[in-house]
Order: structure tokens, then sequence, then C-alpha cells
């Protein structure tokens, strides 16, 4: 099943995989949020994930 988090800031971050989504989102800080850099772990942006019903 796919996930997805949304992000504060209005972007959605979706993935087919924990693994997916967690690079994803991590890159999604990386470029729109970086003064946010390594201040989210694994385990919070899978805290954040929820089923994509798209």
């Amino acid at each position: 099943m796919a996930k997805l988090v949304n992000c504060p800031c209005g972007e959605v971050v979706r993935s087919e995989s924990d693994g997916e989504l967690v690079a994803n989102a991590e890159e999604h800080v990386k470029t729109a949020h970086p003064d946010q850099v390594g201040q989210r772990t694994r385990e919070d942006f899978l805290g954040m994930a929820e089923e994509d019903a798209a």
C-alpha cells in the first residue's frame, strides 16, 4: 500500500514503501527546508505517514 506524508508547507510526499517514503521525505527537507536537515528521524517520518488512498 502506498503511503504519504503531508508536510506543513503544503507539499505531499508519496511512495510505495517505507524506505522510499523516508528517502523522499528527507530529500524534500533537504531541498525545501535546508535549515531542518537532520532534525527528523526515520521513525518521525514513518510516524507522520498515512495510507495513500489515491
